[in-house]
C-alpha cells in the first residue's frame, strides 16, 4: 500500500537519526491504534529515508507469557558478538552488558534498531530499555520502538519503564488516521466510495486496505469479514498454509511447515502473491498482526489444539532450545506431559532473565496441568509460582500457591522442606498485613530446623528471617539483635554472603531505632556488600531500609542522599521486583506529605492505587495518605480513604504500618472537632507502639489536642514535647530545622503575637492546608488584624488536583456515565486522547476506578466541565 499523509513523520526520523549519528542517541516510539501504519512507517524509514545504514528489527510477540528478550532474540541472528552466547546463558546482567557492549562499538552493531510492538513486551525486554535508555545519551544510536497507545494505560508495564528513563531521551510520534482525501487516493481504481469508506474504517489505514482487498458491492460488516473473505478466495492449499502460519507467531521458518501444512510451494507462494503474507529475510509473517488474529481465531478449538501439536513436534525435530515458545505450543496443544517438562523449564529461565510475571505465568500454566502431579513435584511448582508471584506483587496469589506448597510438605512429614518454606510464607504473610502470622511461622521454621538437626547454613537464613520479623513487628529489640547477631555469626563462619547481608541489614535496622548511631554504618556496609556480591535484591533491600529508616527517624537529609540511589539502583538491577518499587514509592510519598510536597505525596500515592494489584500494606499506606490529605485540605470526606485503610491493615498488622494510620484518624477527627473520636483513635495507636520516640510523641499530641492527658509519653519526640509544654517558638524551629512546615505552622498557630500567626497562615495557605488556614484566620481577625491574605482562588481549593480544562472537561461527561468513545465523539477529539484523559484524571484524583472518579467529580460540583461555586 502507498503510504499516504506520513511525510512530516519521515522527515522527523531523519533529523533524530540524524542527531543520533552524531553520538546523542535517542529512542523514539511511533506510537497509533492496531493498524494505523506503525510498522509499515518504520519500515519505510529503514527501506527509504535512513540514508542506506542498514537496520536491526526485533519483535515482540502476542503470546502468554512472553519470551524473554524477544526482539533481541531476532537480533542476535544477525549480529556477530557476544549477544547470542548471553542469551544462551540465562543471565541477564551478560545480555545487558552484551547488548551495551555491541552498542559502543559501531563495527558490530548498525545505529538503527527497531523494537516492534512493545505493547507484547516481556519484562526482560522492558529492563533492557530501561538499561540502554539511561545511557542513550552517549551513544550513536537510534532506538524505534512501535506500540499500540490504546492498550497502554498509565499502570501498563511500558508506561511505568518508560516513565523509569530521563527526560530528553523519548520522542513519541503519534499516527493520526487517514484524512477521506488519502482514502479516496487509495480507492480510485476500485471504484468504491471512498467517504464510505472511510466512515466504516475511521481512516484506519489496515482496516482501508483489506475492505479494499475484498471488493465486493458492498462494505463487509467488520475487519474480520473484509480478512476472511480475502482468505475465502484462495486456494484450498493455500487456505491451509494460512492455518498453519496463524498459530506460529509474528515469524516462522518456512521448515516448519513441512508436516504442518501439506501442499507445496505454490500454496506458499500464492499466500505471498496475494499479499496476506510477507518472506522477510528467508522468514513467514502475516503482514498484519490483525489478519493473523482473524484466521487464528476463526478456527474451530479441535484445529486449532492440532495446529499448535504439529507446531511442537516441528518445533522439536528441528532442535528449536526456547523453552517459552515451545511451551506455549504444549499449553495450547494441550499436552499436559510436555506442559510439566517445558513450562518449569520456561519458567527458570525466565526468572533468571528477569521476566518474572513471564515466570509466575508459566509456572501458573503448569499447575494447572498438574493436577496429579505427586506432592513433592507439584510443591516445588507451587513454591515457584509463590516466589514469582511476590515478585510481581501479587500477594495474594503468593499466598495461596506457598499455602497448598505447605500443606504438601507436611503431608510428605518433611520438616526440613516444611521450614524452608514457612520461612517464604512469613515474608508473604508480613506484606498479606497478618504480622503476628508472619512471626508464628519464622519461630515455627526455627523449631523445625532445630529438631531436624538441619545444616547451619539453613539454621543461619532461618535465624535471619526470624530476626526480620521481629523487627517489623516492633519486638523486644534486645531479642531482635540476638537473633540476627546468631544468623550473622553462622553466616560468616560458613563464608554464607547472602544470609550475611541479610542479617546485617536487619541488625543495622534495629540499631537505628535504639538510637544507636552505629546502626547507620552496619545498612551502609550491607548494601556495600550486597552490591560487590551481586545481590541486587539485597541491595534494593538495604536501600528501601536506609530511606525507610530516614523516615522513621525524621531524619529527611538522611533520605535525601539516598533517595536517588534507591530509585536509580531498582530501575536498573530490579525493575520487575514490584513489591520493592512500590513499598519505595510508598515511603517516599509519605516523606513528600511531612516536607511539605503535598502534589507530590498526592501523585505518588495515587499512582500506587491506579496501578491495580499491590500488597496490602502499600495500599494501606497510600490510602492513608491520602484520607490525611483530604483531611488536611478539607477537600472531602477523608473516613472512607481511612477506613479502607483501616480494612486492609487489619488488626494483626504491624505497629510501624499502624501508626501511621491511627495517627492519620485521631488528626482528621480533630480536625473535624469530633474530640472524643480524635482521642479514642490516638489511644488505640498508642497502645500499638512500643519504643518508637516519634510515634509515641504524634499519637500523644493528638490525644492531647483532643483533651487527652496533659504530658505526652516519656520519651516522645522533642518537637511535640516542645508544642505540648506550650514551648511553641521553640517547637515552631525544631520543625523548621528537620523540613516539617505543617508541623512548624500548627505550633506558630498557637503562638502569641500577630507575626507568629502570620507566618502559620502563610504555611497553611502555601499548603492548601484550608481547615487550619481559616482557624488562623479567625484567630488573626478576633485580634483586629486588618488585611488578611485571603490564599487561593475557591476554584482552586476546590480543585486541589490541579485538572486541566480538557479534564474538567472529560470528568464532567465519565460522571454522566459515558464510555470513552462517546466522549471523544461529543468532544470530537480521538479515543485514544480521551484514554490518557482518564488515566490522567485517576492519577490526579488518587482514585483507582471510573466509578470512583464520578463520586468525586459530584462531591467537587462539576457540570458542563466547570466547578460550580459552593453554597
Amino acid at each position: 500500500m502507498k503510504l499516504l499523509e506520513r511525510e512530516p513523520f519521515l522527515d522527523e526520523l531523519a533529523d533524530l537519526l540524524v542527531e543520533s549519528r552524531r553520538g546523542r542517541g535517542r529512542l523514539v516510539l511511533v506510537a497509533g491504534e492496531a493498524g494505523i501504519g506503525k510498522t509499515a512507517l518504520v519500515e519505510a524509514f529503514c527501506g527509504e529515508s535512513a540514508r542506506g545504514l542498514p537496520a536491526l528489527w526485533g519483535s515482540c510477540d502476542p503470546v502468554v507469557p512472553a519470551r524473554p528478550f524477544a526482539p533481541l532474540v531476532d537480533i542476535a541472528e544477525k549480529v556477530k558478538g557476544p549477544l547470542r552466547g548471553a542469551l544462551d546463558s540465562g543471565n541477564r546482567n551478560r545480555v545487558f552488558e552484551a547488548f551495551l557492549a555491541q552498542l559502543r562499538q559501531p563495527g558490530n552493531m548498525p545505529g538503527l534498531i527497531v523494537f516492534d510492538d512493545l505493547h507484547w513486551a516481556d519484562d526482560a525486554t522492558l529492563d533492557l530499555l530501561r538499561v540502554v535508555g539511561r545511557r542513550l545519551r552517549n551513544l550513536p544510536v537510534l532506538l524505534i520502538g512501535t506500540y499500540r497507545d490504546h492498550e497502554v494505560g498509565g499502570g501498563h508495564p511500558l508506561r511505568i519503564a518508560l516513565g523509569d528513563l530521563p527526560a530528553g531521551v523519548v520522542t513519541e510520534l503519534r499516527l493520526p488516521p487517514l484524512s477521506v482525501d488519502a482514502v479516496a487516493a487509495l480507492a480510485a481504481e476500485s471504484g468504491m466510495d471512498a467517504v464510505a469508506i472511510h466512515r466504516a474504517t475511521m481512516g484506519n489505514p489496515f482496516f482501508v486496505t483489506e475492505v479494499l482487498a475484498a471488493g465486493g458491492d458492498e462494505l463487509p460488516a467488520g475487519i474480520i469479514d473484509a480478512v476472511l473473505a480475502r482468505v475465502a478466495r484462495l486456494s484450498p492449499s493455500a487456505q491451509d498454509v494460512l492455518r498453519a502460519v496463524s498459530v506460529l507467531g509474528q515469524r516462522c521458518e518456512p521448515a516448519l511447515l513441512s508436516g504442518m501444512a501439506p501442499g507445496d510451494e505454490a500454496a506458499l507462494a500464492e499466500c505471498v502473491a496475494r499479499g496476506v503474507l510477507e518472506m522477510e529475510n528467508g522468514a513467514l509473517r502475516f503482514r498484519h498482526e490483525l489478519a493473523q488474529r482473524a484466521v487464528r481465531d476463526g478456527l474451530a478449538p479441535g484445529d486449532r489444539a492440532a495446529l499448535h501439536g504439529r507446531a511442537l513436534e516441528a518445533l522439536c525435530r528441528l532442535g528449536a532450545a526456547d523453552p517459552a515458545e515451545l511451551a506455549h505450543h504444549a499449553v495450547e496443544a494441550g499436552d499436559a506431559e510436555a506442559v510439566l517438562v517445558l513450562a518449569p523449564a520456561a519458567a527458570e529461565r525466565a526468572a533468571g532473565l528477569g521476566a518474572h510475571r513471564e515466570a509466575a505465568a508459566h509456572y501458573a500454566a503448569a499447575l494447572r496441568f498438574g493436577g496429579r502431579l505427586e506432592a513433592r513435584s507439584r510443591a516445588t511448582l507451587l513454591e515457584g509460582h509463590g516466589r514469582e508471584c511476590l515478585t510481581i506483587d501479587d500477594v495474594d496469589a503468593a499466598l495461596v500457591s506457598q499455602q497448598e506448597a505447605l500443606e504438601c510438605w507436611r503431608r510428605l512429614g518433611d520438616a526440613r522442606r516444611e521450614a524452608i518454606c514457612l520461612q517464604s510464607l512469613s515474608l508473604m504473610l508480613w506484606f498479606a498485613a497478618d504480622g503476628d502470622r508472619a512471626v508464628e511461622a519464622a519461630e515455627r521454621a526455627v523449631e523445625l530446623l532445630g529438631r531436624a538437626s538441619a545444616p547451619d547454613r539453613e539454621l543461619a537464613r532461618a535465624y535471619a528471617t526470624l530476626a526480620q520479623r521481629l523487627l517489623v513487628r516492633g519486638s523486644d529489640d534486645a531479642v531482635t539483635l540476638s537473633w540476627g547477631e546468631r544468623a550473622l555469626g553462622l553466616a560468616e563462619r560458613l563464608c554464607d554472603e547472602p544470609v550475611g547481608v541479610h542479617a546485617l541489614t536487619t541488625i543495622g535496622v534495629a540499631e537505628i531505632f535504639l538510637g544507636m548511631e552505629g546502626g547507620w554504618a552496619k545498612v551502609e556496609e550491607s548494601l556495600h556488600r550486597a552490591k560487590a556480591a551481586g545481590l541486587s535484591e539485597d541491595a534494593s533491600r538495604a536501600l528501601i531500609n536506609l530511606v525507610e529508616a530516614a523516615r522513621d527517624t525524621r531524619r529527611y537529609e538522611v533520605a535525601d542522599r539516598y533517595r536517588d540511589e534507591a530509585i536509580s539502583y531498582l530501575a536498573e538491577h530490579d525493575p520487575d521486583h514490584d513489591l520493592f518499587r512500590r513499598r519505595l514509592l510508598g515511603v517516599l510519598a509519605e516523606i513528600a506529605l511531612e516536607r511539605g510536597r503535598w502534589e507530590e505525596a498526592a501523585r505518588l500515592a495515587g499512582g500506587l492505587l491506579v496501578e491495580g494489584r499491590s500488597a496490602r500494606l502499600t495500599r494501606a499506606k497510600a490510602l492513608t495518605l491520602l484520607g490525611r490529605l483530604r483531611a488536611r485540605r478539607g477537600d472531602g470526606d477523608p473516613w472512607p480513604l481511612l477506613d479502607e485503610a483501616l480494612a486492609l491493615a487489619g488488626p494483626r498488622g504491624e505497629a510501624q504500618e499502624q501508626c501511621p494510620l491511627y495517627a492519620a484518624r485521631a488528626e482528621a477527627a480533630w480536625l473535624q472537632g469530633d474530640m472524643a473520636r480524635a482521642r479514642t483513635e490516638a489511644e488505640i495507636g498508642l497502645n500499638l507502639v512500643s519504643i518508637d520516640p516519634w510515634w509515641q510523641g504524634e499519637l500523644g499530641f493528638w490525644s492531647w489536642k483532643a483533651g487527652g492527658p496533659p504530658r505526652l509519653p516519656v520519651g516522645s519526640a522533642k518537637p511535640y514535647v516542645l508544642h505540648s509544654s506550650g514551648r511553641y517558638q521553640e517547637a515552631a524551629s525544631a520543625w523548621h530545622s528537620i523540613s516539617s512546615p505543617y508541623h512548624e505552622a500548627l505550633a506558630l498557630a498557637e503562638a502569641e503575637g500577630e507575626e507568629a500567626l502570620r507566618q502559620a497562615l502563610t504555611i497553611f495557605q502555601s499548603l492548601g492546608a484550608g481547615p487550619m488556614a481559616i482557624k488562623v484566620a479567625r484567630r488573626l481577625r478576633g485580634m483586629g488584624v486588618r488585611s488578611i491574605p485571603r490564599g487561593q482562588r475557591r476554584n482552586t481549593r476546590r480543585n486541589p488536583a490541579g485538572l486541566t480544562a480538557r479534564e474538567l472537561d472529560v470528568l464532567a461527561l465519565l460522571a454522566e456515565g459515558m464510555r470513552n468513545a462517546d466522549i471523544a465523539e461529543r468532544l470530537v477529539i480521538s479515543a485514544k486522547t480521551v484514554d490518557h484523559h482518564v488515566s490522567a484524571i485517576l492519577r490526579k484524583l488518587a482514585v483507582p476506578t471510573r466509578a470512583a472518579a464520578a463520586e468525586e467529580a459530584a462531591r467537587l460540583g462539576l457540570k458542563d466541565g466547570e466547578l460550580l461555586p459552593a453554597r
